[in-house]
């Protein structure tokens, strides 16, 4: 019996950062892939801030040189405040305890997305904008893709393999996006614009990613060009339904009631109007099948404090690339084992991230976290952590288990100064 015959190896959904990575490394293996994104480029997303960790990733693929010469603002650090300023700290990426991590970039994610989508035409891969997938349904040994184009009409290809990097929405019927893990933490929203003449610290400091903490949330601050700055508050939706406010005012509200807030955004105005993002927060239990793949948003996503979203982006793009490229290299589905080792391996990278995101969100953890010279040591390790390298090598694996326990027995004993910012963060 003949082998059936496919309009395409591979098909992706989404150019994102996970669709054009992984289309650039599938290509770029000599397999024909072809991309479809819902939406026109260029387009707004929020995510500008990239980790150090993540730069190997953006030169496995070619796409690093493009990156340095956009013109992108560097990130060295990050800082840390307290809404009512009595307490910061600033994280310097070139002290962690792994070398390498020096900077990354400050992005505008329209250019940004852009130039991934670029560089993965560039290896070979087909990619279309304004394309909605609405339909994905195995077949033989492959899938039969329905598509839907801006004029409405509708038109179907057929694929060995599908990528799905197409974000959180379903936008159509996938049992894979439907099943999800139990929620992990209370529900939130995320309210935020751009912004003009935000103030910024002189120096290398001025592509710091800043993050002012309050009482039922925080606020990002980052540098995307000269002009332009993203800021937003996250918050939880308990909190919001209480205020009975709209989303613009629930934001300037909770700039008003902050001193380091009303310092940074004093004179400032908004470019572009609000958005909001709710219930952002979510992972799915599997995130592998046959020849099905979630990569990206379209796995899962925790929360954006430590601006993993991007490096994870990536990071489960070439993980999904290589296994598809072994498995098609031998004319063959992904096998169960396969399916769970990407699986964990995702899910691992994302758990190091949550365990730092639940450390910010208490009060006695973000104590330890803000304390400038914590015990043992351990500040080198964290720091490297915050740039990306949530592959915990043995040094760093037992500092921050250690970290994790200095910031359990915070609960009791005090070990370090006990920082309040005026009531539990949600």
């Amino acid at each position: 019996m003949s082998q059936p015959t496919y309009d395409y190896d591979v098909l992706v959904i989404g150019a994102g950062p996970a669709g054009s990575s992984a289309a650039t490394r599938t290509a770029a293996a000599g397999l024909k892939t072809i991309v479809f994104e819902k939406e026109a480029f260029p387009r707004f997303r929020i995510g500008e801030s990239l980790l150090p960790h993540g730069n190997a990733l953006l030169r496995e693929t070619g796409a690093w040189p493009k990156v340095e010469a956009a013109g992108f603002i560097p990130k060295y650090g990050a800082s840390f405040h307290l809404a009512d300023g009595s307490a910061d700290k600033e994280v310097i990426f070139s002290t962690g305890l792994v070398p390498g991590l020096e900077s990354t970039f400050q992005v505008d994610r329209a250019k940004f997305d852009a130039i991934l989508a670029d560089h993965a035409r560039t290896t070979g891969a087909q990619v279309h904008t304004g394309i909605t997938v609405r339909s994905v349904v195995a077949e033989n040994d492959g899938h039969r893709v329905t598509l839907v184009s801006p004029e409405g009409g509708d038109t179907s290809v057929t694929a060995r393999w599908v990528i799905d990097a197409g974000g959180r929405d379903l936008f159509f019927p996938s049992e894979l996006k439907r099943d999800l893990e139990p929620a992990r933490a209370p529900k939130r929203l995320a309210i935020y614009s751009h912004f003009k003449n935000v103030v910024r610290a002189p120096g290398m400091a001025a592509g710091h990613t800043v993050i002012v903490r309050l009482a039922e949330g925080w606020f990002w601050v980052i540098p995307i060009d000269a002009e332009r700055t993203s800021v937003g508050l996250v918050t939880t939706s308990e909190a919001m339904r209480r205020s009975r406010l709209q989303p613009a005012a629930f934001f300037n509200d909770a700039v008003a009631s902050s001193a380091k807030l009303r310092e940074l955004m004093e004179g400032s105005e908004p470019v572009i109007d609000f958005h909001v993002t709710a219930d952002y927060s979510y992972f799915r239990r599997e995130l592998a099948e046959d020849r099905f793949v979630l990569t990206g948003d379209a796995g899962g996503f925790f929360d954006p404090i430590f601006s993993s979203g991007v490096y994870m982006a990536c990071y489960s793009a070439k993980l999904a690339a290589d296994m598809i490229v072994r498995a098609h290299a031998e004319n063959r589905a992904l096998t169960p084992a396969e399916c769970r080792r990407y699986t964990k391996a995702v899910k691992s990278h994302a758990g190091v991230f949550q365990k730092l995101i639940n450390a910010f969100y208490d009060n006695d953890s973000f104590s330890v976290f803000m304390c400038k010279q914590p015990p043992m040591g351990l500040a080198p390790a964290i720091t490297s952590i915050v740039a990306g390298h949530s592959k915990l090598t043995w040094p760093l694996w037992w500092r921050f288990q250690i970290f994790l326990l200095v910031c359990k027995f915070q609960h009791r004993f005090h070990l370090v100064p006990d920082l309040r910012s005026g009531g539990n963060p949600a």
